[in-house]
């Protein structure tokens, strides 16, 4: 009897260790993994170092946390600048949400290096970094009906912490946080420049005061506010219209709901030469001495104003032919 139980221990013992390794290796439970998980994460301020090896384990299901991992290229030789771009901002993220308040197991944040994951890289088809997958729970009260991995768009959210936490918050359903530390500076630089800037003002401030009070400064101002106001230049501006008709040279629409881009500009002058006739009829004319030096200058300014809205009135009837208005043209 005793040869027959020393028989089957050898047998037994013997076709165990013919089995394959991933058959007699058991998977490491939940718990490992979540223990796994949390002393990395407090080992390195909420980021975990990853190989090959851990990054299967703690992406395989099930998995009752999410975990966002970036797969990146540090080494000085490949020289990645993305990379570099992109790894304090991640870490950022990472050390903020641990220190938050929340859950850790809510989610866990990993680093892959090309020079510790070839393997993966390989096997994802991966040729560029950085990437970064979100990998969600699929089982328990945050798991989601889809459980594959999300990758985050760098082209289309950006390198910086503020938009992967926002990219993170729509996963979770709560705010994952972003505190950045001071920038003493940035506040120096920005302190520095704005009393370098109240004392330029103070300085120039007499000059300033003149051109503030000065009524031709702001006569001058006004006027070319109403010239681009009234020539229609807004409406180039929002509708954008070709400058001429290139195909037969036209430089006047027709229709008073359409111009082009020329039009503003030829109506802008005439509204002007109007304008400074009339100021000067009014001011500059009443000041010369000699009579007969001042009759020749309001016949002449006169004349100016006359033939000026002569062709306003010719340009309008060229827009709309049922315009009613004529003068001499």
């Amino acid at each position: 009897m005793e040869k027959v139980f020393v028989f089957l221990f050898i047998l037994i013992f013997s076709f165990s260790c013919l089995l394959p390794s991933h058959v007699s290796a058991a998977k490491p439970s939940l718990e490992t993994k979540i223990h796994k998980l949390n002393e990395a994460t407090r080992k390195n301020q909420g980021v975990i170092e990853l190989d090959s090896s851990l990054y299967d384990e703690f992406t395989s299901k099930p998995r009752n946390y999410s975990i966002a991992i970036l797969l990146t290229a540090l080494d000085p030789q490949i020289n990645c600048v993305p990379c570099k771009e992109f790894d304090p901002e991640f870490r950022l993220v990472a050390k903020d949400w641990l220190g938050s308040g929340n859950v850790p197991s809510r989610l866990y944040f990993g680093v892959l290096d090309f020079k510790n994951g070839r393997e993966i890289y390989a096997k994802l088809n991966l040729n560029n970094a950085p990437t970064l997958f979100y990998f969600p729970p699929t089982i328990g009260q945050y798991a989601k009906e889809i459980s594959e991995p999300d990758r985050y768009d760098f082209n289309r959210r950006g390198f910086d912490a503020e938009s992967l936490a926002s990219f993170l918050s729509h996963h979770l359903g709560t705010q994952v946080p972003v505190n950045r530390p001071l920038n003493y500076f940035g506040i120096f630089i920005t302190i520095f420049f704005t009393l370098a800037g109240l004392a330029f003002l103070k300085s120039i401030y007499p000059i300033v005061q003149n051109l503030i009070q000065n009524k031709s400064v702001w006569t001058t101002f006004s006027l070319i506010t109403i010239f681009i106001m009234i020539s229609g230049h807004m409406w180039n501006h929002i509708r954008s219209p070709p400058y001429i008709i290139p195909q037969n040279g036209k430089i006047i629409a027709p229709g008073f709901s359409s111009q082009l881009g020329i039009e503003s500009q030829i109506v802008a002058i005439l509204y002007g030469s109007c304008a400074f006739s009339v100021v000067t009829l009014i001011i500059s004319v009443p000041k010369i001495e000699d009579k007969t030096k001042q009759r020749f200058g309001v016949y002449f300014w006169m004349g100016i104003l006359v033939a000026t809205f002569s062709v306003l009135f010719a340009l309008f009837r060229q827009k709309n032919s049922g315009y009613p208005f004529r003068l001499f043209i």
